[in-house]
């Protein structure tokens, strides 16, 4: 097991399942409901009986209670392509005294995501952004194609790329492919107009999006004392504030920019969580996969 999941993660995670809320795309049989109608023994409706209609399909019982000749319709189930999306720009990389980066934790949260649905029989590929798609590992579903997914979410990232969400997630639509789920792991530290736009597109595309905003402690509490220096991770300049001074100036500036992306997130449609870095990956996953359940997501 890569050090980016470690055992005993991946053991609490073990019994967790996720089930696309949206009709999904696949050759294959699984436990995801498809948009193709076929045999399955997920019963949909019945409609009238059309001459050339497979006879196998008439509803007899149905024909003795109302004297109408029927077929049934089933649901066709498939397997479903998930894509997990990591943000490797330069404001991952910040970590606190605790020593976790918020990319080591988005990675493990991506990682747990892929260890579920490998094991459930799902297909599982990486897309790895900055300013743009940096790498891409196409889904597979075979279980050895778990390792290929954690060693490409546990690859260190060069440090310094600016965040440009737009146009990372535009180019991860273009490789999605057929509806699927999208899973992406970000800090959303991108404030320019349109950032999260592709949220939507993905949405609108079929696919079943998922969202993990992490962020650190540090950046929502802001625990900082006295004159401090903060360097900018994406090649800003550095700034010289008196840390308790703006505290809650700024912890009031990140509630409404925590609260605006939870708004267009759901607004787009898609399934959002706050992922701090000090709250376990099969906490996170738990809470929102039994929320999804709830809702009638699954």
């Amino acid at each position: 097991m890569s050090e980016v999941l470690d055992p005993e993660t991946a053991k609490r995670v073990r019994n967790l399942t996720l089930q696309a809320r949206r009709t999904v795309d696949g050759l294959l049989s699984g436990m995801h409901r498809s948009p193709h109608r076929g045999a399955s023994v997920v019963f949909v409706e019945h409609r009238e009986y059309r001459p050339g209609d497979d006879t196998r399909l008439l509803d007899w019982r149905a024909f003795a209670r109302t004297d109408r000749d029927v077929v049934k319709r089933f649901e066709q189930e498939t397997h479903l392509r998930a894509t997990l999306v990591l943000d490797a720009s330069g404001s991952m990389a910040y970590r606190g005294l605790d020593g976790v980066s918020k990319e080591q934790h988005a990675a493990a949260l991506l990682a747990a995501l892929a260890y579920v649905l490998i094991g459930q029989g799902d297909a599982a590929g990486v897309a790895r952004i900055d300013d743009t798609l940096e790498e891409a590992v196409p889904p597979r579903t075979r279980p050895a194609h778990l390792e290929t997914v954690l060693r490409a979410l546990a690859m260190p990232a060069e440090r310094g790329h600016p965040t440009d969400l737009s146009a990372a997630l535009s180019a991860v639509a273009e490789r999605a492919g057929r509806r699927g789920v999208v899973a992406i792991a970000s800090d959303l530290l991108d404030l320019s107009d349109g950032a999260l736009g592709p949220i939507a597109h993905l949405v609108t595309r079929g696919h079943d999006v998922i969202v993990l905003h992490v962020l650190h402690p540090d950046e929502i509490a802001f625990p900082f004392e006295g004159p401090a220096r903060f360097v900018g991770l994406e090649r800003e300049p550095s700034v010289d504030v008196d840390a308790e001074a703006v505290r809650k100036s700024y912890c009031a500036e990140v509630e409404r920019f925590i609260e605006a992306s939870r708004q267009q997130c759901n607004a787009a449609g898609a399934r959002y969580a706050l992922a701090r870095t000090d709250d376990p990956p099969e906490h996170v996953l738990a809470a929102l996969l039994s929320r999804g359940r709830r809702r009638g997501w699954a």
